[in-house]
């Protein structure tokens, strides 16, 4: 009894984690969580593979550095998806 139960909230976790992962190609990059840098500094980024394809055709780490280019360019550089270009 104790194993079914295990398995079925373990599947029910696993269900949750890919339904939130697919939700969240709907939604845009909010960069306002990042502060803006004084001119020169560079941004420390996490390594945390995240990829967000932007409108030069690039593809970005994560969002860190998706937002650091976006303020580099003077937010002429937009999102279009998450994922590889």
């Amino acid at each position: 009894m104790r194993v079914g139960a295990f398995v079925l909230l373990l599947a029910l976790v696993l269900t949750t984690i890919i339904y939130v992962e697919c939700a969240r190609h709907d939604q845009q990059v909010d960069c306002s969580k990042f502060k803006k840098l004084p001119p020169g500094e560079e941004r420390l980024c996490n390594k945390i593979y995240g990829p967000i394809c932007g409108s030069d055709g690039k593809t970005y780490d994560n969002d860190c550095f998706f937002c650091s280019e976006v303020e580099k360019t003077d937010n002429k550089l937009k999102f279009l998806h998450f994922g590889k270009c």
